[in-house]
């Protein structure tokens, strides 16, 4: 059996598909064609040939030395709608390219061209949409029209090549028969059923030639084994499918010859050094630690050179001093090392080191255009937010690999149904990741996620949800936890911290876990990284609204102009999800309006702990202990500025003028706590309570206080009329729409004082009854149950696949 590796580039694959790559004048290959060949031959591979994308320089370059080579490419052709498909042509006549490149628009003519003249070929990577365009339809057509097909290819990922293998296997006469009048062109023969599986490694830089191939008997020639392959009788053999990992070295390994090839003659040493750096990189080794010997002989040349003057020029600007600071750091060194010795496999040191050094880097560059944005120092800011470009540059060969790796799961599930009886369980599975920058903190989205996802535990599903905490503290919940690379406060809201995650382990976990789906709960640093994880793979992703972010913004700054950045940041966020869940009727109609489309909308399915909101729960001397010394007015949730808090005394100050006696409760921490406390200065503050204590300070309470204009739901309006609580709440956000369906109290104009004083005065001089208090507590419980909630919330998601 001889092997032969049948998809592999040189140097002339010098149109690479990646738009970023062709326009810094990158090659899809640097790998010289007698490099190729050595490999290959070191591999055990019988004969050799390069599969460069529409040309045939390089085998004709390798063919004039050594006689065991075949001429061949991988072509580019179009269906007549523009759909685009690559075909690997093998042991083709150099008086054959010229014909083929004149075909290639055209693949239907192009297919006839190779069968009529023997031309052994097959369709490369059968199920990659290379311009967004291949359908099922598609596939059909290249069945009925082609006999071999590529089912092993090491730089693709390998579910759908093993669908795309499935599926060339379920063909029978009759399916054929019945995609020719389907798609109105005939069969290439009456064996069309029966197709050819071929492999290569699609090899581009150089690292992984002859790691995939076919094998067959040759009878000592190329055509004999392209006649055997052809009669059935070859198979593909070899390592794994794509890796990110390896596929991203390779892509590093093309960046460093990119460089090194615009280095050479302009600053060779430099170009030496990078050969060096590059060298250690894709070999698993510490790329900034070089010996004694390496350091003089760098030196040396140098000063031979007279470059050294160029190396001893001090840094312009901060961001080189910040780089080179940061690549001589000592402590960068040694966990280079560290991550060097943890690692399983060169490629797997490799690849994380990539991923440390660009983490790292960004996160140094964002902490310190923070620094400077909170000193006033806005130029420095940008500039140090300027240095995210080479950093982003130096991300590209992750994000290309990764990207590679991803496949429209859609599209091949429709090919698994049209095809196949049993489709594998993992391209039918339902796998979700819930991304949230707040896991443990005391807020609504808080209570929301852990409820959600303790359901869906009770329900079997599939569920992980995914943070950035430094040390989370949550019981008896699904999750993972990514500790930050650092964290940042939030300006005016110290309380809230904002974590930088680290991307690319995230990324790698989405990956390996293979999720079918993103949920994204905050538009923050976890919520981007979401969003970017499922553009780069492929996979659908869902927002939920919980926070107006807007909002919040216009009471924290108190400009106009930041309230609109928030809402244009937030018009951008949301607008790329497949679909968006709100809390209420009020924000799906604000988003409506807002442009976007009302069928990308819904409204969130919510609930409460049913068990731990009840009447029942009630201690007649819960608030007298702590200092009451009349009806308590409850406020529970966070004390700050946005929760429209301030507007409280005033509301105090004209019910005490109507001799009112009464106690405002406050349960909950935040910024405005201390500005609050010098502002009521015989309120009750507990601070933040949980559980039973929770429970018994809600059914203690004689009524309840929301004023917030921000809150697109209202947990704890919803919370304290399952306490039996009636509640006065603004007219403005979900809150009223809670009270509409069953509440017992009063919607009041947001920050009208005598609206306010003339309902709650009502409501203590008139008090509700017990019996009517337990019975719209128990309507709550019936109508807002986690179960229920999630069970609607996870056919709603499924609906839209």
């Amino acid at each position: 059996m001889s092997r032969v590796d049948l998809h592999l580039h040189s140097r002339y694959s010098d149109r690479p598909s990646e738009w970023i790559l062709r326009r810094i004048g990158c090659r899809q290959s640097y790998t010289d064609p007698e490099t190729l060949y050595q490999k290959l031959a070191d591999a055990g591979m019988r004969w050799k040939t390069i599969t460069d994308h529409d040309r045939i320089d390089g085998c004709l370059e390798m063919r004039e030395r050594h006689p065991d080579v075949f001429l061949s490419e991988e072509v580019t052709t179009f269906f007549p709608d523009g759909c685009e498909i690559h075909l690997l042509v093998w042991n083709i006549r150099e008086s054959d390219h010229a014909r083929i490149q004149q075909l290639a628009p055209n693949i239907e003519d192009l297919a006839a061209f190779l069968r009529a003249n023997k031309i052994p070929h097959a369709v490369a990577h059968p199920l990659e949409k290379l311009n967004g365009k291949l359908s099922p339809d598609h596939f059909e057509k290249l069945i009925l029209l082609f006999r071999a097909f590529e089912t092993a290819d090491g730089n693709r990922p390998g579910l759908p090549q093993e669908i795309a293998r499935l599926c060339l296997l379920s063909l029978t006469p009759e399916r054929i028969v019945e995609m020719s009048k389907r798609q109105g062109i005939a069969p290439l023969d009456g064996e069309c059923h029966r197709k050819i599986f071929v492999g290569g490694s699609n090899d581009h830089g150089g690292l992984a030639l002859g790691s995939l191939w076919t094998e067959a008997d040759d009878e000592g020639t190329p055509e004999g084994f392209f006649r055997a392959l052809f009669a059935g009788k070859g198979r593909t053999g070899g390592g794994e499918p794509g890796d990110p990992a390896r596929v991203s070295i390779a892509v590093y390994n093309l960046g460093f010859q990119y460089a090194q090839e615009r280095l050479r003659q302009s600053a060779p040493l430099a170009a030496a050094l990078m050969q060096k750096i590059a060298e250690r990189f894709v070999s698993g080794k510490n790329p900034t630690a070089f010996s004694l010997g390496e350091r003089i002989g760098h030196l040396a040349e140098a000063v031979r050179s007279g470059q050294v003057f160029e190396l001893l020029k001090p840094g312009e600007g901060t961001l080189v001093r910040a780089f080179a600071d940061f690549f001589t750091n000592a402590g960068v060194r040694g966990e280079i090392d560290r991550i060097i010795g943890r690692a399983s496999s060169p490629v797997d040191a490799s690849f994380r080191v990539a991923s440390y050094l660009v983490n790292q880097l960004a996160y140094r560059l964002v902490s310190s255009a923070a620094a400077q944005l909170g000193r006033g120092s806005i130029l420095e800011a940008f500039q140090s937010l300027a240095g995210l470009l080479p950093v982003t540059a130096a991300a590209v060969p992750h994000l290309l690999a990764f990207q590679r790796q991803g496949f429209d799961r859609r599209f091949v599930r429709d090919l698994c149904r049209r095809y196949l009886p049993a489709p594998p369980a993992e391209i039918l599975s339902c796998k979700r990741a819930w991304f949230t920058d707040t896991l443990d903190e005391v807020n609504g989205v808080t209570r929301t996620i852990q409820a959600m996802a303790r359901a869906s535990a009770q329900a079997g599903a599939d569920l992980t949800v995914v943070t950035s905490r430094a040390h989370p503290k949550v019981d008896g919940l699904r999750f993972r936890n990514f500790p930050p690379i650092g964290e940042f406060s939030i300006p005016e809201y110290e309380l809230q911290k904002l974590a930088f995650p680290p991307f690319f382990d995230l990324l790698e976990f989405v990956h390996k876990e293979r999720f079918t789906e993103l949920i994204v709960s905050t538009p923050g640093p976890m919520g981007l990284c979401a969003l970017a994880i499922g553009k780069i793979l492929g996979l659908r992703t869902v927002g939920i609204y919980h926070t107006d972010f807007p909002q919040y913004t216009r009471f924290l700054s108190q400009d106009p102009w930041m309230e609109g950045l928030a809402w244009s940041y937030m018009d951008w966020f949301y607008g790329q999800m497949a679909k968006t869940y709100v809390n209420s009727a009020a924000y799906l109609r604000s988003w409506i309006d807002r442009g976007l489309p009302a069928e990308k909308l819904a409204i969130l399915p919510r609930g409460i702990e049913v068990q731990a909101f009840h009447p029942s729960f009630r201690q007649a001397d819960f608030w007298k202990r702590r200092g009451a010394t009349g009806p308590v007015l409850l406020y529970v949730g966070r004390i700050s500025k946005e929760k429209e808090l301030g507007f409280l005394p005033a509301v105090a100050e004209t019910l005490h003028r109507r001799g009112l006696k009464f106690t405002l409760a406050f349960v909950g921490e935040g910024p405005y706590r201390r500005e609050l406390t010098r502002l009521l200065p015989d309120a009750l503050f507990a601070g933040i309570l949980t559980g039973r204590e929770l429970s018994e300070a809600y059914a203690s309470a004689d009524l309840f206080v929301f004023p917030s204009t921000t809150d697109t739901f209202g947990n704890a309006v919803l919370e304290a009329m399952a306490s039996g609580l009636p509640v006065v709440v603004s007219d403005e956000g979900g809150p009223p729409e809670l009270l509409g369906q069953f509440g017992i109290g009063h919607v009041c104009r947001a920050r009208s004082r005598e609206e306010w004083a003339a309902a709650i005065s009502l409501l203590l001089t008139s008090p509700p009854s017990f019996a009517e208090r337990e019975k719209m507590a128990e309507a709550v419980r019936r109508a807002w149950n986690w179960e229920q909630a999630f069970a609607q919330f996870w056919e709603s998601v499924g609906s839209l696949a």
